[in-house]
């Protein structure tokens, strides 16, 4: 059966066929387009926002210098107060110095190596300021004020680990002369003196009665066993150099 098409009928084929085309090209073609154009917006924006946090980064590095500088600083002013790791005889003579400067005649002395130990630190948080153990314990007629012992009883306190130090062990006898408390006590004040980490631990005396036989009088001698805290330090004045000399990068246009 024969059919023929009006104009009309011809004209809609027409443009349904040209819609079509049309609709086939963009899902086709201009689509994917508009696609690649949002992910390649999104992508700039993206590197956009990472240059910005990266120049905010390289604007803090002045700050982040002057931190480093200042903790240098404040590293050096600490380990000031222990000695330099060195070869246990230089220990030995730092303690040889010492006594002999207060005129103490040095009988015998005996070095350990030096071997790595740990350290307790002893401090009082700020938080705890009024409620540390040791003020609790004291209080044995409860006459601090009842908030005391109520932060007391809900602070937990914070723990520190311990600090791994270098420690060395001189035990030294000397001549305790006619009176070997007082040669003990001026060795004592010695110590107690220096201004690094160097502990008396143990401070005794010993009189032994001389012979009559060979007319030899009394003598006494005073055995201490002294503990010597050592650090190998940080240089800090390289360190201050080193940071002055940090410069940014140079970020490349995107």
């Amino acid at each position: 059966m024969n059919m023929k098409l009006s104009y009309r009928d011809k004209v809609i084929f027409i443009v349904v066929i040209v819609i079509i085309i049309l609709v086939a090209g963009f899902f086709l073609f201009i689509q994917p387009k508009f696609q690649d154009v949002e992910r390649e917006k999104y992508n700039l924006e993206t590197k956009q926002q990472e240059r910005v946090d990266i120049e905010t980064k390289i604007a803090t590095l002045d700050s982040i210098i002057d931190e480093i500088k200042t903790t240098a600083d404040e590293i050096g002013e600490k380990q000031g107060i222990f000695l330099e790791e060195q070869a246990p005889y230089l220990n030995e003579t730092y303690i040889r110095e010492a006594l002999t400067a207060e005129r103490l005649d040095i009988k015998s002395m005996n070095t350990t190596y030096t071997t790595a130990g740990a350290i307790n630190r002893y401090t009082v948080e700020p938080a705890n300021i009024l409620v540390y153990d040791n003020k609790m314990s004291a209080d044995l007629y409860n006459e601090l004020p009842q908030e005391v012992y109520d932060k007391y009883n809900n602070v937990a306190p914070e723990s520190f680990p311990n600090t791994v130090i270098g420690i060395t062990t001189v035990n030294v006898s000397f001549d305790g002369g006619t009176d070997p408390v007082a040669n003990a006590n001026r060795a004592i004040d010695r110590i107690a003196q220096d201004e690094k980490t160097i502990i008396l631990n143990t401070i005794s005396t010993e009189t032994r009665e001389g012979s009559a036989e060979t007319s030899d009088g009394d003598q006494s001698e005073v055995m201490a066993t002294i503990t010597m805290y050592s650090i190998f330090p940080l240089n800090v004045e390289q360190v201050k150099l080193e940071s002055a000399e940090i410069q940014p990068l140079e970020v490349a246009a995107e």
